[in-house]
């Protein structure tokens, strides 16, 4: 990974609350990826990377137990990766997405994803 962390920041101290989806499912990640895991937010912010302002979330409907299932949970970097890259914290999965939305970034850049990711619903 060779990942311009000052660009990415930078990114990410631009992006305002009003910039954000406003959807159920992401208010409701925003407000509690941070503290549910506090290892990948570290991790991330190590890159540059700040939790609380994902690229792109995809939930599952809540299951019967109140709880929502986020099979990916993406982030723009600037920089470059390897398809090859591979993290792992605990239970959850790091990798190079390969499907996400057009990030209309020009500048080389890729999308970090991780999985999976289990949030209460409220």
């Amino acid at each position: 990974m060779n990942i311009n962390i000052a660009k990415t920041k930078n990114y990410y101290n631009a992006i305002s609350e009003s910039d954000l989806c406003d959807c159920g499912y992401c208010r409701c990640y925003r407000l509690q990826i941070k503290s549910a895991y506090p290892k990948v937010a570290t991790y991330l912010d190590s890159l540059g990377i700040d939790i609380e302002k994902p690229f792109e979330t995809s939930p599952l409907e809540p299951d019967k137990n109140g709880k929502i299932l986020y099979c990916a949970c993406q982030y723009i970097v600037f920089g470059t990766c390897a398809l090859e890259y591979s993290h792992k914290i605990d239970d959850v999965t790091f990798r190079v997405a390969t499907s996400h939305p057009d990030t209309g970034i020009k500048e080389e850049h890729f999308v970090i994803e991780f999985f999976p990711v289990e949030l209460e619903h409220r």
